[in-house]
């Protein structure tokens, strides 16, 4: 979980295999070499490859569409929190830095952090699919660190752990590991909140999807579901109140929870983080409640477009 904003940089790519096999034909006089990948069959597994991408496309569009938000919205909220976290729009999968906010060290897109099992779950499942990794022989440590709840890194120790989870951050299927795990444990818990609350708005979805990122979704009072709880309590349902005005009090809601945290070790770089909900709370006064691209915003003295 992230809890404040810095800098990393990484890009995504994706690779394909085509294999061909040849067998042989043997007459009575002489066995030649036939070739069984002929340009008929190469065509038809093109078209297969082409058919399982798109299928695969037209899968992940529903699973986005599903959760409220078209693919276009949920890119601009990825790079609105990219911006929040990182300053830049560009989602940041080698990122790795020990903040000194009681959390070890706070690695990758989403910020997973090593004190509270954030970045043991990304390193599990990233060793799952890929057992030979640089990141898989920090594990033993990893786990000791979540059962104590510690911020001390000197066991791992930092300096090498940094520069495995930099060069994991090469492999695209680490990249994949990061993607699932925000979605698993940020974007879908994010979306079931809108859900029960009937939030239609993309701008809405996104702030929830922000705040489940920085606060998490656990019982504690500074946790999305509190959040949540007392944004409700205070001016009703978002049908009740109308969505508009159940969102400007969760922004209410949120910011005094930043500015005034349950857990004293992110009281510091929470209050410095305030400006994350000024940004979309600017975004809603504009009335861009739907998140329409290009999106011109302004976060920590930064401008940035959003396309």
């Amino acid at each position: 979980m992230r809890f404040t904003r810095t800098h990393r940089a990484a890009t995504a790519v994706a690779a394909v295999a085509l294999t061909a096999a040849s067998t042989w034909a043997c007459t009575a006089a002489e066995a030649t070499p036939t070739t069984t990948v002929t340009a008929q069959t190469q065509t038809q597994t093109q078209a297969r490859s082409q058919a399982q991408a798109q299928t695969q496309a037209q899968a992940a569009k529903a699973t986005v569409q599903a959760a409220g938000m078209s693919p276009d919205q949920r890119r601009r909220a990825d790079q609105l929190v990219s911006i929040f976290e990182n300053s830049t729009t560009e989602i940041q999968y080698a990122y790795a830095e020990n903040i000194h906010d009681g959390r070890g060290v706070t690695a990758g897109r989403a910020g997973f952090t090593t004190n509270d099992g954030d970045a043991l779950k990304v390193v599990r499942a990233y060793t799952a699919v890929s057992p030979d990794n640089p990141l898989a022989r920090f594990i033993p440590e990893l786990e000791r660190l979540a059962a104590s709840g510690s911020g001390d890194t000197s066991g791992l120790p930092e300096a090498d752990y940094i520069a495995a989870w930099q060069q994991a951050a090469q492999d695209a299927t680490f990249r994949q590991v990061q993607d699932d795990q925000v979605d698993q444990r940020y974007f879908s818990p994010a979306m079931d909140q809108a859900d029960r609350l009937g939030l239609t708005t993309a701008l809405a979805r996104a702030e929830l999807y922000d705040a489940s990122i920085q606060h998490g979704n656990g019982g504690e009072y500074d946790a999305l579901p509190a959040l949540v709880d007392r944004t409700t309590a205070k001016v009703g349902s978002p049908a009740a109140a109308g969505e508009k005005a159940w969102l400007d009090a969760f922004f209410d809601v949120r910011v005094d929870d930043l500015t005034n945290p349950a857990n004293s070790s992110t009281a510091e770089e929470w209050r410095k983080s305030v400006d994350r909900v000024e940004c979309l709370r600017r975004i809603a006064a504009t009335g861009n409640y739907g998140l329409e691209g290009p999106l011109s915003v302004t976060a920590f003295g930064s401008s940035y477009t959003v396309s």
